[in-house]
């Protein structure tokens, strides 16, 4: 059996580190809000406008827009092998 869900890397380590868990998921906080300041930058500039179905992000490339949401995408897969590399 194998077991994942949502949970912050912190919380998880333990459970990770132990074999509890296989992998844990969740946005990645840093592209996240690298994301946010992104879009709003886009919104106050004229770059992301109403109606929009993709916008440019810099270094995260081309985001869908859906309706008034800018998704950031898949979600990020922490495992033992990656966990130790966040703090959050």
């Amino acid at each position: 059996m194998k077991v994942t869900g949502l949970g912050l890397p912190n919380d998880a380590k333990p459970y990770l580190m132990d074999g509890v868990l296989d992998s844990v998921v969740l946005w990645n906080t840093a592209d996240l809000g690298y994301l946010t300041v992104y879009a709003a930058h886009g919104v106050s500039t004229g770059t992301l406008k109403p109606g929009a179905t993709s916008f440019a992000a810099g270094r995260l490339g081309s985001v869908t827009v859906a309706g008034d949401n800018v998704l950031l995408g898949v979600p990020f897969t922490f495992t033992k092998d990656n966990v130790g590399r966040f703090n959050f």
